[in-house]
């Protein structure tokens, strides 16, 4: 798995997106199987898709924002829309070089919701919203944790993440 990412993430072969979007449909269903089990108020929610952002400073490196890549493959699979529902307000450096408490500071206040939010939930009728975030990696759990809370901050909403890899 750590060299699949590696090929995608790090030397650009962004064909693997597809591969990777399809593992993430297996995900989602799992996490539905498991919601079922578990009903809540959330069943007449609209659903949206959602991507942890990436850094200018990242973007330009990289070329492509992998998690944004991986939520359009989701969600034309599944048929959820993908909408851009966070923006990053400051560049970190790489997390996977740091130690878990190092993680949970650096990543606080770097995720803000995007301006054109209204655009995209003012559409819908829902009163309640079920948002799915996706990033490749989920290792402590604080990049997904700080994401979720600004989007609860700004909107109710049941938020869930969806990951490739742990």
């Amino acid at each position: 798995m750590k060299e699949l990412l590696a090929r995608y993430k790090y030397r650009g072969d962004e064909r693997l997106r597809t591969v990777l979007g399809q593992m993430l449909v297996h995900s989602y269903h799992l996490l539905h199987k498991d919601r079922e089990t578990f009903p809540s108020e959330s069943d007449s929610a609209k659903e949206f898709i959602t991507f942890v952002p990436v850094s200018e400073r990242r973007m330009i490196e990289r070329g492509f924002n992998q998690a944004e890549q991986m939520a359009v493959e989701l969600g034309q699979r599944i048929g959820i829309p993908v909408i851009p529902l966070l923006k990053r307000s400051k560049h970190t450096d790489k997390q996977s070089f740091k130690k878990r408490s190092e993680r949970l500071d650096d990543l606080e206040h770097v995720f803000e919701v995007n301006d054109s939010i209204h655009e995209y939930l003012g559409k819908s009728s829902a009163t309640s919203f079920v948002i799915y975030i996706v990033d490749d990696v989920y290792t402590t759990g604080s990049t997904m944790n700080q994401c979720a809370k600004v989007l609860r901050e700004y909107i109710s909403a049941e938020v869930f993440g969806l990951t490739w890899a742990r």
